[in-house]
């Protein structure tokens, strides 16, 4: 996982001697949670974002992309910020820096098919030239990195790339530091892929563990699209079972995404008109009042806690119209 942007050395802001406070936002879907939280951030001024909070979304490096399981996400994160803290990671871990530096540096783009051909390249690499498995640590960096790109290279029609990156592979780390900052789970609960049994309670593992590590545990039920219905007073109208079932109601869609529509037509995971949400934050907020937002008891409630972390970055909300 890497974060959105490039990041300069954290400065002090506003003259003072506070400094920016970075909520490192990390999502369970692909698209759209990043489009809500990028429309805020444009919105900020209008919204009144405090100006000492930054938003850094956090994108999927290439072997987690699809990943959809809250604990297996937390448990990546922690080891990314493991891997800063110890300087030492897995050939996994390395192989997914050089794919972020091959989108970082567009040698790589959008296409699947060729950002596939290339991790079968330097997975070969790693098991015929360095002859380690992908779980192994990496011992010598930059020999590594040297042997990787020189196989790369020789491999595949890429444009020609440097052989030591070692030192920008070295510096990709997340930038989270514990006494400023905070990570921000961001997750459905999603009772197919988000286990709470007695023989596997993942919901308890993940908050008890984000309670420990001092992340923010951040969950809507049944889905993030609650949370985006609650941006419409028509929310309260709802079948609240239904909404906590949330059953299939088209070969397609469930039951949230297809009131969703109703109220916000075209509406896809990919593409929908967020600024018309973000104009209704302040229905949103008053809203999910009316609905549980304790995470303790939304392994099975409708509701969500997302009000928690919008309240923690603004200082005013948008007035309804």
């Amino acid at each position: 996982m890497r974060e959105s942007r490039t990041f300069a050395e954290r400065t002090k802001v506003l003259k003072t001697d506070e400094v920016k406070k970075r909520y490192f936002l990390v999502f369970e879907g692909a698209s759209t949670e990043k489009i809500y939280f990028e429309a805020l951030e444009n919105a900020r001024d209008d919204v009144e974002i405090d100006p000492l909070v930054e938003l850094v979304p956090i994108i999927r490096s290439y072997s987690e992309d699809g990943w959809s399981n809250p604990k297996k996400i937390l448990d990546r994160i922690i080891a990314n910020l493991e891997e800063k803290e110890t300087g030492q990671f897995t050939y996994e871990s390395l192989l997914n820096r050089i794919m972020d530096y091959l989108y970082d540096e567009k040698i790589l783009t959008t296409s699947k098919v060729q950002a596939r051909a290339l991790w079968r390249i330097l997975e070969n690499g790693c098991e015929k030239v360095i002859k380690r498995c992908l779980n192994d640590k990496v011992d010598n960096l930059s020999e590594a990195c040297n042997k990787l790109i020189e196989y790369l290279n020789q491999e595949s029609d890429v444009v020609n790339i440097i052989n030591d990156i070692s030192d920008i592979i070295r510096e990709s780390n997340i930038t989270y530091d514990s006494r400023f900052d905070k990570i921000c789970l961001i997750v459905d609960r999603d009772k197919e892929s988000f286990l709470a049994t007695s023989k596997n309670n993942q919901y308890d593992y993940v908050l008890r563990t984000c309670r420990e590590k001092g992340f923010g545990f951040y969950v809507s039920n049944p889905c993030f699209e609650f949370w985006l219905l609650l941006h419409f007073d028509e929310v309260l109208n709802l079948d609240k079972d239904k909404l906590l079932e949330n059953p299939l109601v088209t070969a397609k869609r469930r039951y949230t995404e297809h009131e969703l529509r109703k109220l916000l037509p075209g509406y896809s995971k990919s593409k929908y008109n967020v600024e018309i949400l973000i104009r209704n934050l302040s229905i949103a907020l008053c809203n999910a009042e009316k609905f549980c937002e304790d995470e303790d008891l939304l392994i099975s409630e409708v509701g969500t806690n997302m009000r928690k972390l919008i309240l923690s970055l603004v200082r005013k909300v948008l007035q309804s119209n």
